[in-house]
């Protein structure tokens, strides 16, 4: 049985590069597969090599994202309106 390594993080809105590259370096760290973070206020800075983000950010700027490595494929991802939840 393979295993795949899932988190649930809140960021509490990471604006800075410094802030950034510690959450990459915890996700790198635990070798995480999946994670579901809250409290994502940009997305320009949460771009990581290896990994691809799926966003659901709104009009407040601050919202939900679902963080994979690139080789897992995410299928049906869907957002609600509120900005509070995103599925795959």
């Amino acid at each position: 049985m393979e295993v795949v390594k899932i988190a649930t993080l809140n960021t509490n809105g990471i604006t800075t590069r410094t802030k950034v590259g510690m959450f990459e370096g915890l996700i790198r760290r635990h070798d995480f597969d999946i994670l579901f973070v809250q409290e994502v206020t940009s997305p320009d800075v949460m771009n990581m090599r290896g990994y691809e983000t799926h966003f659901n950010i709104g009009t407040t700027m601050s919202g939900t994202e679902i963080v994979a490595r690139s080789e897992i494929q995410l299928n049906n991802i869907t957002t609600l309106p509120s900005e509070r939840a995103i599925a795959a």
